[in-house]
């Protein structure tokens, strides 16, 4: 051969090199995505006076590795004090916190906060269990070191459940005592009001007021109405800043007089009281949206959501939540895709959740209804644009001007939703609202394949079974589309018999459906089916469906579907020795995946494992480490892991055992942080063998 070319028919990705002999080629990877180290602490108290002796108390729990509870009333300083302390130990894993306040749709708490902890640490799976999600968290922190905030527990087995490795450092603010932390270290502290020097100096440095001639013996009384606390003594100086003509004995009096005769369950609560004062200098359109933020679960809020929750443009509802802020009724929780989110804190939600339950009555639950109904038609258009999923369902018209106008940030949007699917889906379920809930949880395909929260997965899709088997005028296609999402996530935790018996009731469905899209359905069912009994190690019986699935999807011109059926029959044929047709499935698979980056790569990687199989290591590994850089680049490890693995049989089979034992270590390492416990089971066994003295039994 004296010229290498490519005719026009061709379709090229990744290295390619085309001559009569190779010597010493390199392959270079692309370098691994940097961890971002986690800061999820409440952003800092810009005033903090006094609590130097509290202080040093929790720096010295620490420094003892003791786990320090602080415990006081709400609105006392806790949280505020325990990050001040975390954020001066400069942890290299960076900072970690939970609110632990009891909540709606909460489901398995500790594996749900575990699962975001996971991710924040670079985690790519979280674990279905929750013991495995310790040991896995447990690992991570170890190695990381981070700092941890546990805020409003009220459940000492729940904080239990959620302590890092014994080197991190841990401190947990609580309403009362958790005597059942003792023996995991705890020292209690109670933190009590501020003195009243100290509170004065607080208020008057957050109202930039100084006080009058003769304005001295008002702010004592004012100080003492709002009982040392700083959250209290934050609305008074939010009044003071605002309302200039307001004065602080008027506002003394205010806190200090009858409660309001239609809200007799504030008497005596002194946060209550103040934000009662507050809340009575708004107007009418910012009380509203204040009870509206009530009315929804407590999650962060943007102003698209709150305007959709209060029938408002999306500008007016960013005044509104200004404005709140500025009278110090919501906190800032950073920015999210759409702009800043803000959260009423602790007693502020309960607060205005009973003023909207007496001012709005039954009109509360239709400022729910809009806000989740708005947020699930925007998870579908955005599912929509995010995913290559060929859904069934009739599309429904988009949101007017969504958050977002391309895939990109579709799934920008969509990924910045994941602490708020648990909530709002809880709220409509127990609100009767079924469609709305499976509805929504087809919509967010993408977010939980893009990130393998097993435990979401679950959950989100047994929720969405029940709502679709409630709602009778629910399609036959939305039943079955629950039901193959819900067996795809059963299927990747190993429940392989609880999947099929799911993806078989979806088959027969689509068998009785007389509508013409039950044929695509069901094609996507068989291969479901295949794809599960090849994971659980059956080859025999994945053949057939596979090939009945490759068989509709060629009939249904469903191009993207017969590619990713050959990926899955291709490894099958393999498994059972048919290497050659193995290679030829998968050759056509990439041509046709070319343009989706992550199946393009998964179709290069089986080509190379097949390859080691058919007797070919050496072109195998080449071809493999192209594939692990396509992975790295697209930040997929738990493939990064499997091509290791793959990396290292075959230099097993080309005779090098040192780099096969390098190549099985990395990989152990890589499954470790992707929580596959049945991989790192597979390879531990490898490695033992390997390891073992030529002629020793096999461990």
């Amino acid at each position: 051969m004296t010229a290498n070319t490519i005719t026009g028919g061709s379709r090229v990705a990744g290295p390619v090199v085309q001559a009569h002999s190779i010597h010493d080629i390199h392959f270079h990877p692309a370098p691994e995505d940097h961890w971002v180290r986690p800061d999820q602490l409440p952003r800092p108290v810009p005033l903090f006076v006094d609590r130097d002796t509290e202080h040093r108390a929790v720096a010295d729990a620490l420094d003892q590795g003791r786990v320090p509870v602080l415990v006081g009333a709400h609105g006392v300083g806790k949280t505020a004090l325990a990050a001040r302390v975390l954020r001066g130990l400069h942890q290299p894993g960076g900072y970690l916190a939970a609110d632990l306040r009891p909540v709606h749709g909460d489901g398995n708490r500790a594996l749900g906060v575990l699962g975001g902890w996971l991710r924040a640490l670079g985690a790519p799976l979280v674990p279905d269990r929750l013991d495995q999600a310790q040991g896995l968290w447990r690992t991570l922190t170890s190695a990381r070191r981070p700092a941890v905030l546990l805020a409003g527990a009220c459940d000492d087995a729940l904080v239990g459940d959620l302590l890092p490795a014994a080197d991190c450092p841990v401190v947990v603010t609580a309403p009362g005592h958790l005597p059942g932390l003792v023996p995991h270290g705890a020292v209690h502290l109670d933190l009590g009001p501020l003195p009243s020097g100290d509170a004065a100096a607080l208020l008057v440095s957050l109202a930039r007021r100084e006080p009058a001639d003769g304005e001295q013996a008002a702010l004592t009384r004012l100080v003492e109405a709002c009982s040392g606390l700083p959250l209290a003594i934050g609305l008074a100086a939010a009044q003071l800043q605002i309302d200039p003509d307001l004065s602080p004995a008027h506002l003394a009096a205010s806190l200090t007089g009858p409660a309001p005769d239609h809200r007799p369950h504030h008497v005596g609560n002194v946060v209550h009281r103040a934000l009662d004062h507050t809340y009575s200098r708004l107007d009418d359109t910012r009380a509203r949206a204040y009870r509206a933020l009530g009315a929804l679960p407590a999650v962060p809020v943007d102003s698209a959501l709150l305007a959709a929750a209060t029938d408002t443009t999306v500008t007016a509802a960013a005044a509104h939540l200004t404005a709140l802020e500025r009278r110090h009724l919501v906190t800032n929780t950073g920015d999210g895709p759409d702009g800043p989110r803000y959260r009423l804190p602790g007693p502020g939600h309960d607060h205005a959740a009973r003023l909207g339950a007496i001012v709005d009555g039954d009109a509360a639950p239709a400022t729910v209804l809009r806000a989740v109904r708005w947020w699930v038609r925007t998870a579908e258009a955005a599912g929509t644009l995010a995913s290559a999923r060929r859904t069934l369902l009739p599309p429904r018209p988009a949101t007017d001007h969504p958050p977002f106008t391309d895939a990109r940030h579709a799934r920008t949007w969509l990924d910045a939703q994941h602490a708020l699917v648990r909530p709002l889906l809880d709220t409509a379920a127990r609100a009767g609202h079924h469609e709305l809930v499976w509805r929504g949880a087809l919509a967010l395909w993408p977010l939980v394949l893009r990130h393998r929260d097993y435990p979401l997965w679950l959950w989100l899709y047994r929720l969405a079974l029940d709502a679709v088997r409630t709602d009778t005028g629910a399609p036959p296609a939305a039943l079955r589309e629950v039901l193959n999402s819900l067996a795809i996530g059963l299927r990747a935790v190993g429940r392989h018999d609880e999947a099929l018996a799911l993806l078989h009731e979806a088959l027969t469905s689509a068998d009785n459906d007389p509508h013409p899209d039950a044929a695509l359905s069901r094609a996507q069912h068989l291969h479901d089916i295949g794809a599960t009994h090849a994971a659980a190690d059956r080859p025999a019986q994945a053949r057939g469906p596979l090939e009945e699935a490759l068989r509709l999807r060629h009939e249904l011109g469903y191009w993207r579907g017969v590619a990713l059926t050959q990926l899955v029959l291709a490894g099958v044929h393999a498994d059972v020795g048919a290497v050659r047709a193995a290679l030829v499935l998968l050759r056509r698979a990439r041509t046709a995946l070319a343009g989706e980056p992550l199946e393009a790569m998964r179709a290069l990687a089986w080509t190379g494992h097949v390859l080691t199989r058919a007797g070919h290591p050496l072109l195998a590994g080449q071809v493999l480490r192209v594939a692990q850089a396509d992975a790295e680049t697209l930040g997929n490890a738990l493939w990064s892991a499997r091509l290791l693995e793959w990396r290292a049989l075959a230099a097993e089979a080309a005779g090098r055992p040192g780099a096969a034992r390098r190549l099985l270590r990395a990989s152990h390492a890589a499954y470790t942080a992707a929580a596959s416990a049945s991989d790192i089971r597979r390879l531990t066994v490898h490695l033992d063998r390997l390891d073992s003295p030529p002629g020793s039994p096999t461990p």
